[in-house]
């Protein structure tokens, strides 16, 4: 019975990426073939929704009492202050504060997509961004700073860009882990890495 609960424990526990409360809200486009942030068409019968900093095509499951509903973010705001995230009309009915216009409601996130689904080139657009490191002539050098990163828990990456020039990056990462991927950096002395956006590469 104890290993039992342990694993159903670790499921929760696991099951989702990012939480948070807040309140939802509903929207709709202002005029016909409006597009949203990420360059889709506005669908008021789509199951999306918009959301200040995760990332385009993440899957989220927004909670309000006794119901749920699974939407993909697609979309950037809600602009409101106290709002945190902006549902389609189709969602707000499925979640059943459509009449409400606004309630409390949970936030999961269940899925995120290797790289954002954008239609643009812009990094700030995507959600996503790399830390640059530093480039080193000395590869000793790259190899100690590369090492101390990834037993800091975080995925470095090289990179050769010149002659005998390495590069080291943490790319891909998401604009809500920033904050933590670079207070871990600071504990390993590495407190001003080049910040950028990262691009989709597949546009």
């Amino acid at each position: 019975m104890k290993k039992l609960t342990l694993i159903i424990l670790l499921l929760t526990i696991t099951s989702s990426l990012f939480a948070q409360s807040g309140v939802a809200s509903w929207y709709t486009a202002d005029k016909k073939n409006a597009l949203t942030a990420n360059g889709e068409v506005f669908d008021n019968n789509a199951l999306t929704a918009a959301h200040k900093t995760l990332t385009f095509g993440s899957i989220v499951r927004v909670s309000h009492e006794d119901k749920f509903v699974d939407v993909k973010i697609n979309d950037r705001g809600p602009y409101v202050e106290g709002r945190t995230i902006d549902l389609t009309p189709r969602a707000a009915k499925e979640l059943g504060i459509y009449d409400k216009g606004v309630a409390e409601v949970n936030i999961e996130v269940l899925s995120e997509p290797e790289v954002p689904e954008t239609k643009y080139l812009k990094g700030e657009e995507t959600g996503w961004y790399t830390l640059q490191i530093g480039s080193y002539t000395n590869t000793k050098n790259a190899y100690d700073v590369y090492s101390k990163i990834k037993e800091a828990g975080l995925k470095p990456s090289i990179e050769i860009v010149g002659q005998g020039l390495v590069r080291i990056s943490v790319k891909y990462v998401q604009s809500y882990k920033l904050e933590s991927v670079m207070k871990t950096l600071s504990e390993i002395g590495i407190t001003e890495p080049l910040i950028k956006g990262e691009a989709n590469p597949y546009n």
